[in-house]
């Protein structure tokens, strides 16, 4: 019968016995735990950057008989906003189609909003922060901005970003 303490001194013997294989065997387990470390930062990067939805943090309207202007705060979590363009006309669509999870608009009672603006932050430490990264400014492009709505007049409005 075998016992533990002969399957230990055998073991021992053979790795005493075969240097080689010892460096080999931590060589092995090192590139293993690199491999897995580069592959969860690369996985952890892509869902940070690419796999997580916008959030709409708060929003405000300026409403009378004559205008109405809706005001939001948005979460992008991103690492970073690449194409600013291409975000503020996804941002414009959403509010437009009334697609964000948070908060939905009640142009039914109110109508569509004569002008749009969104507070861009990267993420929510940068909010917490008050870092904001950009602004998306959605109005016409007439003397005045009041008379038309972002619903039914699309060809009269252009988005402005502005950088801080």
């Amino acid at each position: 019968m075998i016992t533990s303490i002969q399957i230990i001194l055998s073991n021992s013997l053979r790795l005493h016995c075969f240097p080689q294989l010892v460096i080999f065997y931590h060589f092995t387990l090192f590139r293993f735990l690199t491999v897995f470390v580069f592959i969860t930062i690369v996985v952890s990067l892509l869902y940070l950057q690419y796999g997580r939805d916008v959030k709409v943090e708060t929003g405000s309207l300026n409403c009378s008989s004559e205008f109405y202007e809706q005001k939001l705060n948005v979460i992008a979590n991103k690492l970073f906003v690449s194409n600013k363009e291409k975000f503020a006309e996804k941002m414009i669509e959403r509010c437009i189609d009334n697609t964000f999870h948070e908060v939905r608009f009640s142009y039914d009672i109110t109508g569509y909003p004569n002008r749009i603006y969104i507070s861009v932050y990267p993420n929510e430490l940068s909010r917490k922060l008050g870092v904001n990264h950009f602004t998306i400014l959605y109005r016409a492009g007439t003397e005045s901005d009041y008379v038309y709505n972002v619903k039914d007049h699309p060809e009269m409005f252009k988005i402005k970003i502005e950088t801080e």
